[in-house]
């Protein structure tokens, strides 16, 4: 695949974002390249600061116009090894724009999650080295005496004193792995800098310690947004009595965002904190920078996405949409919580309200039709399913037709136009119709055609679900 050549997309990158071109969620990207959830979003984030774009839509629509026309793919995951995460580089960042709410209860329980979280980052295991000195030695934490009076932190100050912590701690492991380690040193050829490759053990151990850092400063700076936004306290940006006045607002909310909040002209002030953090792809220190300039963009951006989604959120009838997943699914206690407006994927310029059960697992109901539109799991993966609890194919067939004929209205009188696929993966298997036959060249759909797909565990429980059959017109 051609990628846009100002984008300079690493190899994990590409991977990604060519399975986002195939319509794949965050969790089967995760399943096919066999990598979290977590570090495809982190991989996501890169790829938006590249296209300087800031959606999934936007991302697509980008990648397909220097891609060219995309054939339609079904998304009936495909059997195949896990990879490792070989090629996948830190880039220069910046603190990402993040589009999401964050409730103030919120805040303060993950909060203490992550202090307490901190303490633990260090490596897990121990590597081959060529010394009997442990490594990987983590940094000793300093109790404050109780009866000295300290002087107030502020809520922002302590939150970027976690992440210091957390750098600082994988510094650490990778300068004690340099000296017991397995490593190959060589020279930068524009540079003649030195670079130092781990290898065996050594980069096993560094990559793993690498992932879970970005995974705690990923997790990190959007507490950090929300605190600078309750301090600053801006003023709230509620849809306006008519058009002409949304519209004024709405550029009054861009000038406030400013110029210097696009990827591609943003510099860092000079107050910024520059963590520099090691990139096990790039074999020496990167830095990531952290400003008060980025928060207040990333503010900016939440109050413009917020005030872009009131108009859909009024439409939302939260109880019926649950109702509806409820009954989908035949458990008429399920325990839902609405969580956010977000973009579906697969489908362009579509808006769904999301909710999420005890479990994880995410429902998405379409804001403009109201109609259940996906279902997507959100553990690591799927649970093993004992031998003696596996149903027949025809069993599995069976369970998926209904659910389809059940929950799609469309899936009936388009059923004589749509390509139908089936395959298994481990202990799940996925049931597609899509509806490909047809020329979509010129519409919204000619990046990925309408289709329905189903993922039924061997036992019969409905897993993933996508229909966008009943979301064109």
């Amino acid at each position: 695949m051609n990628m846009p050549h100002n984008a300079d997309l690493s190899a994990r990158e590409q991977q990604v974002a060519a399975l986002l071109l195939q319509g794949k969620s965050n969790k089967e990207i995760a399943l096919a390249l066999g990598i979290s959830d977590r570090t495809v979003e982190f991989h996501l984030k890169n790829i938006y600061a590249k296209l300087h774009v800031r959606s999934r839509t936007e991302a697509v629509l980008s990648l397909g116009k220097s891609t060219g026309p995309q054939p339609a793919l079904s998304t009936v995951a495909e059997t195949g090894e896990n990879t490792d995460n070989d090629g996948e580089p830190i880039p220069t960042r910046r603190l990402p724009m993040k589009n999401m709410l964050y409730g103030f209860a919120a805040l303060l329980v993950i909060t203490l999650v992550f202090v307490v979280a901190m303490a633990n980052l260090p490596a897990r295991g121990t590597p081959a080295t060529s010394s009997p000195t442990a490594s990987a030695t983590p940094l000793p934490s300093t109790a404050l005496p109780s009866s000295t009076p300290q002087p107030a932190v502020s809520a922002r100050a302590h939150i970027l004193e976690q992440i210091r912590q957390a750098v600082a701690a994988y510094q650490q492991n990778v300068q004690a792995e340099k000296k017991h380690g397995t490593l190959e040193v060589r020279k930068d050829p524009q540079t003649g800098a030195e670079l130092v490759f781990f290898t065996g053990n050594s980069e096993t151990l560094i990559r793993d310690l690498n992932e879970k850092l970005w995974e705690t400063i990923n997790s990190l700076e959007p507490l950090y947004v929300q605190v600078y936004r309750d301090e600053t306290r801006p003023t709230p940006y509620p849809t306006r009595a008519t058009a002409a006045e949304n519209k004024a607002y709405y550029e009054e909310l861009l000038a406030q965002a400013g110029p210097d909040c696009l990827p591609a002209t943003a510099v860092p002030a000079e107050s910024a904190t520059t963590f520099p953090i090691y990139s096990p792809d790039e074999g020496k220190d990167l830095p990531m920078v952290f400003d008060d300039r980025a928060v207040r963009c990333a503010v900016a951006g939440q109050m413009i996405e917020e005030f872009r989604i009131a108009p859909m959120l009024a439409k939302v009838d939260k109880a019926a949409n649950m109702a509806l997943v409820r009954q989908a699914l035949g458990q008429p206690d399920l325990v839902l919580t609405y969580t956010a407006i977000a973009t579906l994927a697969n489908s362009p310029w579509r808006s769904a309200a999301v909710y999420v059960d005890d479990a994880g697992t995410r429902y998405s109901v379409d804001v403009d039709t109201a109609h259940l539109a996906q279902i997507e799991p959100g553990g690591q993966s799927h649970p093993d399913i004992p031998a003696a609890q596996a149903r027949s194919l025809d069993e599995l067939r069976g369970i998926a037709r209904q659910f389809a004929q059940t929950n799609s209205p469309n899936l009936s009188q388009l059923q004589s136009v749509l390509s139908y696929q089936e395959g298994g993966k481990s202990d799940i298997y996925f049931f597609t119709w899509t509806y490909k036959n047809k020329d979509w060249s010129g519409t919204d759909w000619a990046m990925m055609p309408p289709f329905l797909q189903i993922g039924v565990l061997t036992n019969g429980q409905i897993y993933t679900y996508i229909d966008t059959l009943d979301l064109y017109k």
